[in-house]
């Protein structure tokens, strides 16, 4: 019998009180993030030719958005004046300002002169006043993916944002600082990301070698 079975029989069938130090909650296996390098972020937007689709990736890679913000996104987000983008509609209705690309906007304004959305800065097929499907996002992937066979991940949009995360920590950027671009209400969530960033090993010096005199006690 499972452990949330037992439970329900103690306290709501015996009535007996539930002695969680003698009978713990299980530890749930919990998978690290999926993460493309730099280098295979670079190979999916190559072979993404739609030019809007291509954008939308570039946005989720380029703020950490997720897929329900970027598609959420309007025109009136965009502030090139204080090179900030406005997350109005975050998980939970928070709201956030992430930094804004230089090469995004200058991406962001060839897209406007081309496709001339009126409200949302991605719009749907009905046009003014709706938005690119959430659905139409993860489509954008999958044949990616197809084209993308030497990666070998089943990459998703969610997977750019993880990107987004770990690439900036892998530049030194201070986990508090990406807690809030990445709008985590706890920093648990974020700390994920120390457990999938690339180290750069070859730049770790050896404490043994900083140790002082040491080349003249190992010739002893």
């Amino acid at each position: 019998m499972g452990y949330y079975a037992l439970r329900f029989l103690f306290v709501n069938v015996y009535h007996k009180e539930w002695a969680k130090e003698y009978l713990p909650t299980p530890k749930i296996a919990r998978t690290l993030p999926l993460v493309l390098s730099k280098e295979e972020v670079y190979d999916v937007l190559g072979v993404i030719k739609n030019f809007k689709h291509r954008t939308v990736v570039m946005l989720i890679y380029s703020t950490g958005t997720r897929v329900s913000e970027c598609v959420n996104i309007k025109l009136t987000d965009i502030d090139s004046k204080r090179m900030q983008v406005n997350i109005q509609e975050g998980k939970g209705l928070k709201q956030r300002k992430v930094p804004l690309s230089p090469l995004l906007l200058k991406t962001l304004r060839r897209y406007y002169k081309e496709y001339e959305p009126q409200y949302y800065l991605f719009e749907g097929a009905g046009g003014k006043g709706t938005h690119l499907g959430v659905s139409a996002v993860r489509e954008i992937c999958q044949k990616a993916r197809y084209k993308t066979p030497h990666i070998g991940k089943r990459y998703t949009p969610h997977t750019f944002r993880h990107c987004f995360a770990t690439h900036l920590l892998e530049q030194g950027v201070n986990l508090l600082i990406i807690q809030r671009l990445m709008g985590h209400s706890d920093l648990r969530n974020t700390l994920k990301y120390l457990h999938v960033q690339k180290l750069a090993v070859d730049q770790v010096v050896n404490p043994l070698d900083e140790l002082k005199n040491m080349e003249g006690l190992c010739r002893k």
